[in-house]
């Protein structure tokens, strides 16, 4: 039996979903502005070096602060933000840092879309094997293993630490996800 688990599934899913890319998306540049530290929140603006807001922090997930710069959210270490004269402030300009953050988003992607071969093993978020690559149209991946065969769209896939394709879901969220799909075939 084949399972359609659509976009919609996996962002029922996406509390998971940044922790997989989220330290290599990081801009390197944002290097330890001035002095001490600051306290950040949700909800607190960010200030560049150029004294103009970057952004405001959407929320905080361990020692990151996920900002919202335009429509971007854009993961900033807090180890990288320091107490400024008008508030917590990075040592990069906004321009700058959505400069690199899309460079760093298009090098991503490009090794993303490397990886999406033919027979490529896919990994669960919590580290089990989900089953491998059969085929690919577009961005429907379809990948079969011990749960079945199942398309997967390309938004729901990342590239782990040591390279590889982690679907953003764990194994327990998938089986869910299989359990409510209505099957294709």
């Amino acid at each position: 039996m084949k399972y359609q688990i659509a976009t919609a599934a996996a962002l029922a899913f996406g509390v998971a979903a940044p922790a997989v890319a989220q330290d290599a998306a990081a801009p390197a540049a944002t290097a330890p502005a001035p002095a001490a530290s600051a306290e950040v929140a949700a909800g607190s603006q960010i200030y560049g070096s150029d004294g103009t807001v970057i952004g405001t922090v959407a929320q905080v997930e361990g020692d990151v602060a996920l900002v919202t710069v335009g429509e971007r959210t854009i993961p900033i270490p807090a180890t990288a933000i320091a107490a400024g004269e008008a508030g917590p402030t990075v040592n990069i300009t906004r321009t700058a840092l959505v400069t690199q953050f899309d460079q760093q988003m298009a090098q991503m992607d490009a090794q993303l879309e490397a990886a999406l071969v033919e027979g490529a093993a896919v990994q669960t978020a919590d580290g089990q094997l989900l089953g491998t690559i059969q085929s690919r149209e577009a961005d429907a991946i379809i990948v079969a293993g011990t749960e079945g065969e199942m398309t997967l769209s390309k938004p729901m896939l990342a590239l782990g630490p040591q390279g590889t394709l982690v679907v953003r879901a764990t194994m327990e969220q998938i089986q869910q996800a299989m359990a409510q799909a209505p099957a294709e075939g």
